[in-house]
Order: structure tokens, then sequence, then C-alpha cells
């Protein structure tokens, strides 16, 4: 939301509830610059709005300095596909983006640049397919925790999402 600050000189002050009684032309050029932020602001919102991280979890482990998957559920329902471009989590160093190939031999994991998020559509990071990897983590993981990961869209911007530690990811 955009706050604008004005001072009027024609005298108007300020009605029962707070709020500056504007008139003459600081008042328009006011009203003109309220008008302005809130079209654009609502177009910001609900881009970032309209997609949901949910269900985001990794698995327990003892060790340290391992590599885990980190699978998800995300909705898009916004009119444009997104993609995810990076995650950064507290607990690992690093992380990539994978998926998997099906090929003539053993299903084989590789990087991707980006994971695709279609228009209107509900979509699951899992580890056979698109996922992401947490690469060197930082410490153990005890079942039941939860960290605060950040999930970088190309579109809806970072979303902050909750990841639980749980043994059956």
């Amino acid at each position: 939301m955009i706050a604008i600050a004005t001072s009027v000189r024609d005298g108007a002050g300020l009605d029962r509830v707070g709020q500056a009684a504007l008139s003459g032309r600081s008042g328009s050029l006011a009203v003109g610059l309220v008008v302005v932020g809130l079209w654009l602001t609502p177009g910001f919102a609900a881009a970032g709005d309209a997609l949901q991280v949910t269900n985001a979890r990794v698995p327990a482990s003892d060790e340290v300095g391992i590599d885990l998957p980190l699978v998800m559920t995300i909705r898009n329902d916004a009119t444009e596909a997104d993609a995810i471009l990076r995650v950064r989590c507290p607990f690992a160093n690093f992380s990539e983006k994978h998926t998997v190939d099906r090929g003539e031999g053993a299903p084989a994991m590789r990087a991707v640049k980006s994971i695709p998020i279609p228009e209107n559509k509900t979509i699951e990071l899992k580890r056979d397919g698109y996922h992401v990897m947490l690469l060197q983590t930082r410490q153990k993981l005890v079942d039941g925790e939860t960290f605060t990961c950040a999930v970088v869209f190309q579109k809806a911007g970072t979303k902050e999402t909750e990841v639980q530690v749980s043994r059956t990811p």
C-alpha cells in the first residue's frame, strides 16, 4: 500500500475518522496519486497472491553435509505461467532445481535452470519428477521440526514457506 502525505493550505481540516478532507488543487493531486497507487498496487499483489506454496517438506536426517530433496505443492491461480528460480533454506548451503529423466536406462536426475509452474494448475514437486535438492545440509534435521525457506518465483517474487521435517517425505 502507498501512503501519501500532503499539506493543505486552503484551511481544510480533519474529518471524524482522522482522514484529511482535501479540496482545491493539492487535494486533486493527492487523490490522483492515491488512485495511481491503488491502480498499481493490486496488480502486483494479485500476481503474488495467486500463487500458493503448501505441504513443503524435507526428510529427517541424522547426518550433516548431505543432499536432501525438498518437495512441495504449488497452486498457480494466475492467468500466466510462472517458474521457480531459486530456493534458500537456512539448513542447507546450496540448492539446485532438478528433474528426473527417464530415458532408455535407469532414471537419472539432472539440474534445470527453472521449474515451470503452469497457469491455473496445481503441481506437486516430488522425488521422481521436478523437485529442489538442498545441498550440503548444515545440521541434523529432526522429525517434527519446521523451518522457513524462501522460494523465489519469476513473476510472483519471493514466498516465505514453512518447511516441515518428516520421516515420511
